[in-house]
């Protein structure tokens, strides 16, 4: 049987919400001239990603994106 832990509180869950989300990051630029010269230069990168969670923390982000919505 597999367990399952929720991405944000660590918690063990038995039925979790996998919820696809985005996740932005700063990647480096692996060019060969800058390399040589010694020169690393950050790029904003973003990828998909799938994370688990429980009730509260899925409830919870409902709460966020619903407050979100009525500031605009």
């Amino acid at each position: 049987m597999r367990v399952y832990r929720c991405d944000s509180c660590n918690k063990v869950i038995a039925d979790p919400y996998t919820v696809g989300m985005k996740e932005f990051y700063l990647g480096v630029d692996n060019d060969d001239y800058f390399s040589l010269i010694g020169l690393a230069i950050p790029v904003e990168r973003k990828r998909k990603i799938k994370i688990d969670l429980c009730d509260d923390c899925f409830r919870g982000l409902h709460v966020i994106a619903e407050k979100k919505e009525r500031e605009k």
